[in-house]
């Protein structure tokens, strides 16, 4: 099995995995903001144990709060991926 953080591959159980019907909208929403998070950043950092470990750590650019933690919404799911593009460009 992949690693917990890798977009699209996690599951509940050997051949299972739940489906739109058993999550709550918002749980889905931020599986999808957290996917695209880790898309950019893995382009970003150009690893994925990278990735990994700075998905759970509080940023500095983020007021020290984790990644995993801030995409709870929209709102903050952008301010995630500016950070990230800050990064990218040296911006930060």
């Amino acid at each position: 099995m992949g690693s917990p953080l890798q977009p699209g591959l996690w599951s509940i159980g050997p051949n299972l995995s739940p489906t739109a019907e058993c999550l709550s909208r918002q749980y889905q929403a931020y599986l999808e903001r957290r996917d695209l998070i880790l898309i950019k950043a893995t382009n970003v950092f150009g690893s994925s144990d990278l990735v990994a470990e700075w998905f759970i750590k509080p940023a500095r650019g983020l007021d020290y709060r984790p990644p995993c933690s801030v995409i709870m919404d929209n709102h903050d799911y952008k301010l995630v991926y500016e950070y990230l593009d800050r990064i990218e460009y040296g911006v930060y």
